[in-house]
């Protein structure tokens, strides 16, 4: 019998559909399904965990939050406080505090005439809770953490330079400690404008031309590093003013790109190549289709927010997850969400959105039924492993109908076919269709851009569904945004070896921090120590590994081939691991100094890795050289839904607001629309899906979409 509430059809369990569930299953008033192929939840942030392999974590690549994290955090907070109220646990987290490292400093590595060096920036840990996170993510809290921030920095350049600076670099030194300092608190934008423009011209500039003259910089890294900081944050504070985006929106400068928007602003070319501006970049993939041979790309609007989000931050720079992605952030979200109703269907694979005749409705939504359950409901989880409920690599064969056929295929490493997988080759053996009025009312579309134009063809070709902004091509809406909002493939490997990392010579970062790096060599240019989660993992206690790196990055490509080319996977995961190889050949030696063919062996390779470091469950049996890297763990991130969505100049008026998909009951979620931050991360995600539950039910309030219009410039 019906209960009267309202039907959602959620499509797609990556984070913005289970954000959308989450806050939509929070009014009591929807009735909310959420379906997902295959046999896992969390989209690009799904985990797996390995039997065969001390039940190892697998991820598809370097996860975490920042202390930025608003939303996110906001709401993981929310689930842990509903999980920890449950009278049986089976073997989740309940509270933040447990489920984060703090993180307050992160490693670059910089390039000048003495090779290769790594320096850190560290940013000290603070008090502030999740309950809070509304007062961070206002415009003027953010500005006057960055403003005290700089504050200290010009301090710690003013004694860095002092051996050798002469008159006038103290005097100009001293006098801009003293501004900074002064007006750390200043609320008022107009004046803090015409200060800043004033402390620009008459002692920054002339500071900075004095200190990049000579060798000054080129000789002395502390001194550099210090000028790169302070050069980026005053040019950022510049175009921020200049610009007035306080009172036009991040938007106003979207059509420019970082690099030039920066430049503009007077950033020294020093700065604009400097691995703290390229950071940003890296850590968001902004390269033209992955390919980090051309010139990155990024919208001024999107640079800056994200930037000047990270200088207000909630207990921490950085938070690493205690355990993997998907038992910290997606088993926690999805069993709070079951408790309170919302139903499951795995194995539900969507295939099309179907139109009403008169085009102002999805009519119905056709799905592809890869596996029948045995029982009413299938359990998707395993464990618990060390206290931890987990996803497994693979579907729980035992509790499907199809199960046997499905194991006996190849497609995963582990054995049987991939069904997160669109090139794989095993047939649906049903179909079902939804209909709208008889099994939903409302749909969320929270499957990732990428897959668009093969779910929603009849949206792209509704010549009645116009963008809201004039496009000189005459395009419909949805393809002016797929055509407008690129994704990028990428790839990742986790190595484990049977040494601790530092033993190996990663160099080590102050206080308790780990080793987590950006803007070293590319194409996989991202590096993380995770030796932390070893203890989730349950390796044999006599034979169990002591490190455990992740490195990661983009990967070039051709667009995406037909999905009949089933050998396509195979190929791509072929590509990564001979990347990989390739990479730990040409540029160990300065990550892992001792961990070189020539450190451990003598009178050989210094640069390349000497493979028999990586740990393997039987050794006796591993591969020699090289070989031993099929003992590790790669992919390729190549399906439409896990490629990575860039934020291109000019690209954030094509995005889809929540609110104005142009259909009656179709609203949109993910980190692909509209969200003012528009750039692809879990918290971007996240006020994706909490958009979508405010185009459906008003809640939150837009308002409460902490970072959404930080400016109140919206009615």
């Amino acid at each position: 019998m019906r209960s009267g509430k309202q039907r959602v059809a959620v499509l797609g369990g990556g984070i913005g559909g289970l954000t959308a569930a989450w806050e939509l299953q929070k009014t009591g008033n929807y009735d909310v399904t959420v379906y997902q192929l295959g046999w896992r939840l969390g989209g690009k942030c799904a985990t797996g965990r390995d039997p065969a392999n001390g039940y190892r974590l697998e991820e598809h690549g370097i996860h975490g939050f920042l202390g930025s994290y608003y939303n996110a955090l906001e709401m993981l907070n929310e689930v842990f406080e509903e999980l920890a109220a449950l009278p049986d646990n089976p073997g989740f987290l309940t509270s933040l505090d447990d489920a984060f490292d703090l993180q307050n400093a992160v490693a670059m590595w910089d390039f000048n005439r003495a090779g290769w060096e790594h320096w850190s920036l560290e940013l000290p840990i603070n008090s502030y809770r999740y309950s809070q996170a509304g007062d961070l993510a206002r415009f003027e809290h953010r500005l006057e953490a960055m403003l005290k921030f700089l504050g200290v920095l010009a301090a710690k350049m003013k004694e860095s330079a002092e051996g050798g600076a002469h008159g006038d670099h103290a005097t100009l030194l001293a006098r801009l400690v003293q501004e900074l300092e002064h007006h750390a608190d200043v609320a008022s934008h107009p004046k803090l404008a015409k200060w800043l423009i004033g402390l620009l011209e008459t002692c920054w500039r002339p500071l900075a031309k004095l200190l990049s003259a000579g060798d000054l910089l080129e000789e002395h890294s502390d001194l550099r590093h210090l000028f790169v900081i302070l050069d980026l944050g005053l040019a950022t504070l510049s175009g921020l003013f200049q610009d007035r985006i306080p009172e036009r929106g991040f938007d106003a400068i979207d059509d420019e790109n970082f690099a030039d928007w920066l430049s503009r602003h007077g950033a020294h070319p020093i700065t604009l190549s400097s691995p703290l501006t390229l950071n940003t970049i890296a850590l968001s993939y902004q390269f033209p289709q992955g390919d980090t041979s051309i010139a990155p790309q990024m919208s001024a609007a999107s640079y800056l927010d994200w930037n000047l989000r990270q200088f207000a931050y909630l207990g921490a720079f950085g938070m690493l997850f205690a355990a993997g992605t998907g038992e910290t952030v997606i088993a926690p979200l999805y069993w709070a969400l079951r408790s309170r109703g919302v139903k499951f269907k795995f194995f539900h694979k969507v295939e099309a959105l179907r139109l009403s005749p008169d085009k102002k409705s999805v009519a119905e939504i056709d799905l592809g039924i890869q596996a029948h359950v045995l029982a009413d409901e299938y359990d998707p989880l395993i464990g618990p492993v060390k206290g931890l409920m987990c996803w497994p690599n693979r579907p729980n064969f035992e509790q499907l109908k199809e199960g046997q056929a499905l194991a006996d295929g190849s497609e995963l490493p582990g054995g049987g076919y991939d069904l997160e997988s669109y090139w794989t080759r095993w047939e649906c053996p049903a179909r079902k269709t939804l209909k709208s009025g008889e099994d939903f009312d409302q749909v969320v579309l929270a499957i990732s851009i990428g897959a668009l134009p093969y779910l929603c063809q009849e949206l792209l070709e509704d010549t009645g569904n116009l963008p809201e902004c004039a496009d000189p091509g005459g395009r419909t809406r949805w393809q002016a945004m797929v055509d407008e909002v690129p994704t990028v493939q990428t790839q990742a490997m986790q190595l484990w070896f049977d040494s601790p990392l530092p033993d190996l010579g990663l160099p080590s970062l102050p206080g308790n921090n780990v080793w987590i790096a950006g803007t070293y060599v590319n194409p996989l240019g991202g590096q993380v120590d995770f030796s932390h989660l070893l203890k989730v993992e349950d390796w044999p206690a006599d034979s169990a590994p002591q490190g455990l790196l992740y490195i990661c990055g983009t990967m070039p490509d051709d667009g995406i081939p037909a999905f009949s080319e089933h050998h396509y996977p195979d190929t791509q995961r072929d590509r990564v691991r001979y990347q990989c190889i390739q990479y730990l050949g040409a540029a160990t030696g300065p990550l892992l100094a001792k961990a070189t063919v020539n450190a451990v062996q003598g009178a050989a390779d210094p640069i390349g890795l000497d493979f028999s470091l990586l740990h393997a469950t039987d050794p006796s049996a591993a591969p020699r050289g090289a070989g031993r890297f099929e003992t590790q763990f790669w992919r390729a991130n190549i399906d439409p839904t896990e490629r990575y969505v860039t934020s291109p100049p000019g690209s954030a008026r094509y995005r889809l607001r929540a609110d104005a998909t142009g259909y009656d009951n179709l609203t949109v979620a993910g980190d692909w629309i509209y969200t003012g931050l528009n750039v692809g991360s879990v918290e971007g995600t996240v006020m994706g899906g909490r958009l979508a539950a405010n185009a459906i039910c008003g809640s939150p309030k837009k308002r409460d979409i902490h970072g959404y219009d930080p400016f109140g410039l919206e009615p």
